[in-house]
């Protein structure tokens, strides 16, 4: 079985191409993803994964996602074999996504992107624009089941 999961910030905005033959959309992009473990001096390294997606997920990503958003992608590893024009025998490993999700907004991306701040974000899942102090409680007589 041939499946993977990863999160990651996108490192630059995807690119669009279509297969001339059928038309069907592609787009490409990189990931970077922090492993798992810290080195003896607090730092980690970092994979900077290319990745593949067809059809309308692609569409999805070229007009939704853009550099430094923070995204689940679903999918399998793929190593293309090929040679370079010096005859060499070549191996390119991506991912070929079925599924991505952006997992912030596209706001918060911009506010993260435009300071000079190198903390690391941490998506917020709180509602926005209510006022809890404008709620009043409901008297349980009140409700009608």
């Amino acid at each position: 079985m041939n499946n993977v999961v990863l999160v990651g910030r996108l490192t630059r905005d995807p690119e669009m191409r279509y297969i001339p033959a059928t038309g069907t959309p592609v787009a490409t992009f990189a990931i970077a993803v922090n492993r798992d473990y810290t080195k003896k001096d607090g730092t980690r390294d970092t994979d900077f994964i290319p990745v593949e997606i067809m059809g309308k997920p692609a569409e999805f990503c070229a007009n939704y996602l853009s550099k430094g958003r923070l995204v689940a992608i679903q999918g399998s590893i793929r190593v293309d074999r090929y040679q370079d024009q010096s005859g060499n025998n070549k191996t390119y490993t991506k991912i070929s996504a079925r599924n991505v999700q952006a997992l912030e907004s596209k706001k918060s991306v911009s506010g993260v992107n435009s300071s000079n701040n190198t903390q690391n974000f941490e998506p917020t899942f709180e509602p926005s624009g209510l006022d809890p102090q404008g709620f009043q409680a409901i008297d349980d007589d009140d409700i009608p089941f």
